[in-house]
């Protein structure tokens, strides 16, 4: 389904994230004070406009009072930040992301009703630190309540091995699907014998995730 987003700061994340829904298909109008960085992106997206997002005049005469989603990505003044959450808040239809820099932050934007808030060097942190504490993690996703889907590699370990080999049971993890050699399965065939590089997407708490890491 097509939207309209409005991305606020073109930033490196904001430009991201505005550059990737473009590439999705996605109606883009992308916003900034700075001319340079909303020059770099203006032929990528279907708007690009060098204006003060403070000021809800302004907002409204650009049509973001009409968009699906507003993307608040102003990452170097948090007052800025704050009060263009506020602005946009103050219209009824858009649905808000907003980033956030620090815990306190963060809690301002809930108290202004932020619909998300997102901490993008945060959590990229994370991702990286876990990454390589596991090297067979591909990608995951959290979900809240500390339960995350997981994609995996299959290692030499588990090669030959089928899914009983990885304890799910045991330890309250849910082996969602298994891509091998292109061909998705879900449910996974109980007889399906695991080859090297086979990629399994598993659901559960990170510590259980965490205890069935020995068997991948």
């Amino acid at each position: 389904m097509k939207c309209n987003v409005t991305v606020i700061g073109l930033g490196a994340f904001g430009s991201t994230v505005a550059l990737e829904l473009s590439r999705l298909g996605h109606e883009v109008l992308g916003i900034d004070l700075n001319a340079e960085r909303t020059n770099a992106i203006a032929d990528q997206i279907a708007q690009a406009v060098i204006a003060d997002a403070r000021d809800e005049r302004v907002l409204r005469d650009l049509g973001v009072h009409e968009s699906d989603v507003v993307v608040v990505a102003i990452g170097e003044d948090i007052e800025a930040n704050i009060l263009t959450t506020l602005v946009v808040k103050s219209m009824p239809k858009p649905k808000v992301w907003s980033k956030a820099l620090n815990h306190n932050h963060h809690r301002i934007l809930e108290k202004l009703g932020a619909d998300h808030i997102v901490h993008p060097e945060h959590e990229m942190g994370l991702r990286v630190a876990r990454t390589l504490i596991y090297p067979e993690v591909l990608d995951y996703i959290s979900l809240g309540d500390d339960q995350f889907i997981a994609e995996v590699r299959a290692s030499e370990r588990l090669s030959g091995k089928t899914v009983e080999a990885l304890h799910l049971d045991e330890h309250g993890v849910q082996c969602l699907l298994v891509k091998h050699v292109g061909l998705l399965m879900a449910p996974v065939p109980l007889q399906h014998r695991f080859e090297l590089g086979d990629q399994i997407v598993l659901l559960g708490t990170l510590g259980r995730l965490r205890k069935i890491s020995k068997y991948l």
